[in-house]
């Protein structure tokens, strides 16, 4: 067994489980001089086993927390998790990387906002609390994750300090079924819970003002403080282990940004759907009056072979009530001189005149 103050780790032999190793965060995470590098080292050793992760914890430092929640969601080979009392605080955001999340029928889960005790000027204390704003951001992710609920209701829960017994925790997705009562839940009650839990944040409150009046000292070198929520910068820090609200509003931004590209992509895709459709329209009916026009140009030949010029429309309709039509051309009466004289014109006139004038004149002597 390990002997680090707030977790242990269970050899195959001696361990509880038949399906893995037994891992359990029994007290303050991050505390007796323990840090989260120390437990994610332990981790990697159980590399491809699963982890029965037994938690009956106040809570603890947020980032350390983090670090653990992080280290756990990238193991590989399952992580089935047990809320053998109370999960509160970190210790819920941790319950929130396993598999599976079984609470045992006697126990708790509270959830609330990241806390810390801030001394300085006006613009010391808006950056501590726009600190806060973001450590709040990375723990409402883990309950979405594993809740599926929406943020503002998380939000919500969590400006309240929501406590949950086991079958609210189920109800609201915060777990996944009860086990049998256990006897380390076998004194949690919503009472017992909370007065555990204020105790513990009241001995943070003391230590964090300690550590205050420390640095107030310039002549003294003071640890760096391990309270609920960090005091410093550098303790923010987070981003690789992707629990930062810049990275999760980058992530969102990207998400929102391909989801339009693939609304667009989607809509150009219908769009040539359609197009090709109403082209494919237009080659059918093109088909057929290209058929129609091919049919309509065989009657035009038919009925142009079988018409008759007028001329001999005319000669068939004379032949047909027994005229000759040589006779009838002939028996057109023959243009006098004047008549002739007066169709004419120019150089043709003057000459048909001078040849004719003498029966031109007579035409017209009475």
């Amino acid at each position: 067994m390990n002997a680090n103050r707030w977790y242990a780790i269970q050899s195959p032999a001696n361990s509880q489980t038949d399906d893995g190793v037994e891992v359990s965060i029994y007290d303050e995470i991050g505390f007796g001089g323990v840090a989260a590098k120390d437990f994610v080292a332990d981790l990697r050793k159980l590399k491809g086993q699963h982890i029965h992760l037994r938690i009956n914890s106040v809570g603890g430092s947020v980032i350390e927390g983090a670090a653990i929640y992080n280290a756990l969601r990238r193991h590989k080979g399952g992580l089935t998790v047990h809320v053998d009392g109370l999960a509160a605080s970190m210790a819920s955001v941790i319950a929130m990387s396993g598999d599976e999340v079984l609470m045992a029928g006697n126990s708790m889960l509270m959830i609330h906002n990241p806390w810390s005790m801030a001394m300085g000027d006006a613009d010391d204390l808006r950056k501590e609390a726009d600190v806060l704003d973001k450590l709040k951001a990375t723990l409402v992710n883990a309950y979405v994750r594993k809740t599926g609920r929406e943020r503002g209701e998380i939000e919500a829960m969590m400006d309240e300090e929501t406590w949950l017994d086991a079958t609210e925790a189920v109800a609201m997705n915060f777990a996944d079924s009860i086990e049998e009562d256990i006897e380390a839940a076998a004194s949690v009650t919503p009472e017992a819970a909370r007065a555990r839990f204020d105790k513990f944040a009241s001995s943070m409150r003391k230590t964090a003002k300690t550590i205050k009046a420390e640095e107030a000292a310039p002549a003294e070198v003071v640890a760096e403080p391990v309270v609920e929520a960090p005091v410093t910068d550098a303790a923010v820090d987070i981003s690789e282990e992707n629990m930062t609200a810049d990275i999760q509003a980058k992530v969102d931004a990207l998400q929102a940004d391909l989801d339009a590209k693939n609304a667009a992509e989607a809509a150009q895709a219908q769009a040539a759907e359609d197009i090709a459709k109403e082209i494919e329209a237009l080659k059918i009916k093109v088909a057929r009056l290209s058929s129609e026009v091919a049919t309509r140009d065989e009657e035009i030949t038919a009925l142009r072979a079988d018409q008759k010029s007028a001329g001999e429309q005319a000669a068939a309709i004379v032949a047909s009530v027994g005229i000759d039509p040589v006779a009838v051309v002939s028996a057109q009466p023959e243009l006098t001189a004047a008549e002739k004289f007066a169709k004419l014109e120019g150089a043709e006139a003057t000459e048909f005149y001078r040849a004719h004038k003498r029966e031109i004149f007579s035409t017209y002597v009475l």
